[in-house]
């Protein structure tokens, strides 16, 4: 009897615990099913339509833009030319010894890079100096002989003087009778064979005088032709004709060299030749001048300079021209033959207003930007400028200071909430201030309107002196915000009214509560954006 009370207590006690466990697993299944806010709360649906999970603002990053040069640049791969290079030539014939630079090696002007053995060269100095020698010789015993006769002219011509006058005495002593006529004869005789003899001494003083210059004339030649031997004679040395680095040995030591025979070519890498072949149509836009910007891959090495010539011959084959600008060569870093990336800068525009090209959008085959009005996105059609690898020129439809929506735009539609990431809120509000040129737009109606067909008149002015702006194209949205789902719309008709910046919007709000509407001036010279609250009973 005690057994069986004890199994039926067992019994119960298990059902017991089999209804609490179906109960517990009955309510788990119920709060599943049911609907719950983010804490795990069961929701009403009253509380389920004001989650606003559809209209959150949509992350964006932006760039204020603000005048800046732009540069429009192409990009050409191009090759690094030493600024010269030398070949280097024997001007004597010989044997080529003691030849010990190699390509690497840096030499210096003047450096002696090889030795030619030419000993007749040697010989022929010798023979030279001892002509000059000889002639020297020469020369001096022709002065001493024309010194000789012009003192023997000097006596000839002190005998002719006393001659004469003794011939004068004698004619005296003749007209006197002093004397016979036979003693006069023989002293004019004398008289006469002197001044023969004066004569031929002066002839032999010109024939002596001219050996002297002739003497003169062979030594110039005697040394001339000893000069000729020793710089021919120097030859022999061969050094070098400028600073640079060897670039290659065109023939091996001990070969016999001819004048002519290029032996060793040595490159200058003090300056460098930066040569890019380009397309004929980038070649128009640059000339002589033109900035260039060379970059080495690999290295973080930046080269700027200019152009300095452009070959005159276009390549049939590629129909591309060659470009060259020299530079130097920092810190003898760059080697021949190293390719570069050249990157030339076709226009410069000062104060261009430039977006990311990123940044660019089509619309009805227009290009267009995101900016940001407010705290949303407005699609702003724009006309462009000159471009280069990264930015582009608005020439057309966006002001300085205005936001430009550059990530995060392509799921957006006109009017979308945004919410910018990379800027803060106090620059991105002082940015828009100043891209609104202090428009202002006041609603000069109720904020109160009953259900139904419903006006409105808005006003634009200008904040700083309350003149109406002379607005050209605006844009005005009647919403009214839903919780969870899209907004409720209602289409407005716009009319312009007599006063500039005043108009007139023609709706029909056919439920109550809270509407927004949206203005938007989208005016070439005026931007500015305001949602006002309008209460429909």
């Amino acid at each position: 009897m005690k057994t069986l009370v004890n199994k039926t207590t067992l019994g119960i006690g298990i059902f017991t615990i089999l209804s609490g466990s179906i109960l517990l697993v009955t309510d788990q299944l119920k709060s599943a099913t049911s609907v719950m806010d983010h804490s795990g709360h069961d929701m009403s649906h009253d509380e389920m339509m004001k989650v606003d999970g559809s209209f959150n603002p949509t992350p964006v990053t932006i760039e204020v833009i603000k005048p800046e040069l732009l540069q429009a640049k192409v990009k050409y791969t191009g090759s690094i030319q030493p600024y010269q290079v030398v070949t280097v030539y024997p001007r004597v014939a010989g044997q080529l010894t003691n030849y010990s630079v190699y390509p690497g090696d840096r030499i210096t002007t003047g450096q002696i890079l090889a030795q030619i053995s030419a000993s007749e060269l040697l010989t022929e100095v010798s023979q030279a100096q001892a002509e000059t020698d000889t002639m020297r010789t020469a020369l001096e015993i022709s002065r001493i002989e024309t010194l000789e006769q012009k003192n023997k002219i000097q006596e000839i011509t002190a005998d002719l003087n006393y001659l004469q006058k003794r011939l004068d005495r004698f004619a005296l002593l003749v007209r006197e009778g002093a004397i016979a006529q036979d003693d006069y004869d023989i002293v004019e005789s004398q008289l006469q064979a002197k001044q023969a003899e004066l004569s031929a001494a002066k002839v032999k003083l010109v024939s002596l005088e001219a050996k002297v210059v002739n003497d003169q004339a062979k030594i110039q030649q005697a040394k001339a032709k000893t000069a000729t031997a020793r710089i021919m004679s120097s030859y022999t040395q061969i050094k070098a004709p400028i600073n640079g680095i060897v670039q290659e040995r065109m023939v091996d030591p001990g070969v016999v060299v001819q004048p002519g025979m290029g032996i060793l070519k040595i490159g200058d890498y003090q300056r460098l030749r930066l040569q890019a072949n380009i397309a004929q149509s980038d070649a128009v836009k640059i000339g002589s001048g033109s900035a260039i910007i060379a970059k080495i891959p690999g290295t973080n090495l930046t080269i700027n300079g200019n152009i300095t010539s452009i070959f005159p011959q276009t390549n049939n084959q590629t129909r591309t021209v060659t470009v060259e600008a020299i530079v130097n060569n920092p810190g003898n870093k760059l080697k021949s033959g190293q390719f570069i990336e050249m990157e030339l800068i076709t226009q410069n525009q000062p104060n261009a207003l430039t977006v990311p090209n990123s940044a660019l959008i089509t619309f009805q085959d227009q290009p267009a930007v995101w900016i940001v009005q407010g705290e949303t996105a407005v699609r702003k059609p724009v006309e462009l400028g000159i471009r280069n690898g990264d930015r582009a020129q608005i020439t057309q439809g966006i002001e300085p200071g205005t936001a430009i929506i550059t990530a995060g735009y392509h799921k957006l539609i006109e009017n979308s909430p945004i919410k910018v990431v990379n800027l803060p809120e106090k620059s991105l509000t002082s940015a828009q201030q100043k891209s609104q040129n202090h428009t202002v737009i006041k609603l000069a109606s109720s904020p109160e309107v009953k259900i139904g067909d419903a006006e409105f008149i808005f006003e634009v002015i200008d904040s700083k002196n309350q003149q109406s702006l002379d607005i050209k194209e605006i844009e005005i949205k009647a919403t009214m915000p839903m919780k969870n789902m899209a907004p409720m719309t209602a289409k407005v008709e716009i009319k312009p009214e007599p006063k500039p910046g005043r108009f007139k919007a023609e709706t029909f709000l056919g439920m109550k509560g809270e509407w927004v509407i949206s203005v938007n001036i989208k005016d070439s010279n005026y931007q500015a954006k305001k949602d006002f609250k309008i209460l429909v009973k």
